[in-house]
């Protein structure tokens, strides 16, 4: 729970910074990769390098098993309203309260964006593979990360969401936001750059996305009521 809605920002601002970092470590290493791949002792002159640019906890932390611990039924536990119950039944109109209204509006938005999101990178790994001529390889494997990157972030974001961390569901949701308007903008190069047949396609796909955002944005939204709702802040 959170007390005011400065705690709320920081926690967000917090985990921002923990991902930017995780960013660049990435970026770092892959970097370092290419140049001592052929040496025997990669590993070791990788790491030695790496920990003269990154703080020594966070080097820590990237080895530690973060794995929850799996909570065992209580002796106590009643399962009786569970056995009695029909999952499938609809809620009468007014049965739920509004943080449950607005818990279920983001679980059906999330299944939809997801669906979404599934589908583009699909669709764009067949757009890449059979119509995209060679030339525009590089930018249309930037398409195709940004994409996977926006999936993987979604699908984060909703375990995050059912793990009642909602501060995580915003911001892995705002990096969402960023990777699609990567991938819009990238679109609009690749369809200046491909045959004038292709490029309809390619926009009604950036078209699609910005569509997408819309949702994401309101998924944001959504997710900072809720939090307020619950009293996290």
């Amino acid at each position: 729970m959170f007390d005011s809605d400065e705690q709320f920002k920081y926690k967000e601002q917090e985990l921002e910074d923990t991902l930017r970092l995780n960013d660049r470590f990435s970026a770092r290493y892959f970097a370092l990769l290419e140049r001592f791949a052929d040496l025997p002792a990669c590993d070791e002159l990788i790491m030695a390098q790496l920990k003269n640019e990154f703080p020594a906890d966070f080097l820590a932390s990237l080895e530690a098993w973060d794995e929850k611990p799996i909570i065992e039924n209580p002796d106590d536990f009643d399962d009786k309203a569970l056995r009695d119950s029909n999952p499938w039944d609809e809620p009468k109109s007014g049965e739920l309260p509004p943080e449950m209204q607005l818990l279920r509006q983001l679980d059906l938005r999330g299944r939809k964006i997801a669906g979404v999101l599934y589908q583009s990178v699909f669709d764009w790994c067949n757009i890449q593979v059979i119509l995209l001529p060679s030339e525009n390889g590089v930018n249309s494997l930037r398409v195709l990360f940004f994409l996977s990157r926006s999936l993987g972030c979604f699908n984060a974001s909703m375990d995050a969401l059912s793990s009642h961390e909602i501060h995580s569901t915003v911001v892995l949701c705002k990096r969402i936001v960023t990777y699609l308007n990567q991938v819009i903008s990238l679109l609009s190069t690749v369809a200046r750059e491909a045959p004038s047949n292709l490029k309809d396609l390619l926009l009604s796909r950036a078209q699609q996305l910005k569509l997408l955002l819309r949702e994401v944005d309101a998924q944001i939204s959504d997710s900072r009521n809720l939090a307020r709702l619950e009293g996290q802040f």
